[in-house]
């Protein structure tokens, strides 16, 4: 079960809260920066949604603590007053999705199924990383154990990281090409292209 943290001093976010426990995912709360922080080091966090509208602090603030606290997790920011800027300041700084207030649930659901995505992507990408970090410092006298069916980057190509990073992807949304399009940050045409192009992508 996913594992959201909702930061939000107001009454209101107790609505969300009640939606976000109905789709099924464990929920947890904080009314400040300092309980999120507390909260970060004790739980395995899987999303955060932070609400622009904290005193003190505004999103971009709060991703860029999070950046300097080494916590990497995937952020929705909500927000009273959406604009074009602000949604591109927030995805700068790292957000995930950027969502106008009142939330509707629709959307909240479909943002929170995106970054949860988004963070299976991540995690299932730190083990070839973490894989290839142990081959490079392996001395020659043995070889670094590697689980039965792990995705290993042998080598620093880049077309077999990206083909690697790609079925991950792909893996992960359950081959909806859409899904990973928006995951890797390229066009759906970009990935047919790159599925189907010269070097054509093997898909299981």
């Amino acid at each position: 079960m996913p594992t959201i943290l909702h930061v939000d001093e107001s009454s209101v976010g107790l609505l969300l809260e009640a939606t976000l426990n109905r789709a099924g995912h464990r929920v947890l709360s904080a009314d400040n920066v300092v309980e999120t922080l507390q909260v970060l080091a004790r739980e395995r966090v899987d999303l955060v949604i932070y609400d622009d509208g904290m005193p003190g602090m505004t999103g971009s603030e709060f991703l860029t603590l999070l950046q300097r606290e080494r916590h990497a997790v995937p952020v929705i920011v909500l927000t009273n007053c959406a604009s074009i800027e602000q949604a591109v300041t927030a995805m700068k700084a790292g957000a995930v999705d950027f969502i106008p207030k009142p939330v509707n649930p629709q959307q909240l659901q479909l943002a929170v199924e995106r970054a949860l995505d988004f963070a299976r992507l991540q995690r299932a990408s730190e083990t070839p990383r973490r894989q290839l970090t142990a081959i490079g410092s392996t001395d020659h006298g043995g070889a670094a154990p590697i689980p039965p069916g792990a995705v290993v980057l042998t080598s620093l190509n880049i077309d077999e990281a990206e083909r690697a990073l790609i079925l991950r992807a792909l893996e992960v949304t359950k081959n909806n090409r859409t899904r990973t399009a928006q995951l890797l940050g390229i066009s759906v045409r970009t990935l047919r292209n790159k599925l189907n192009g010269p070097r054509r992508i093997e898909v299981a």
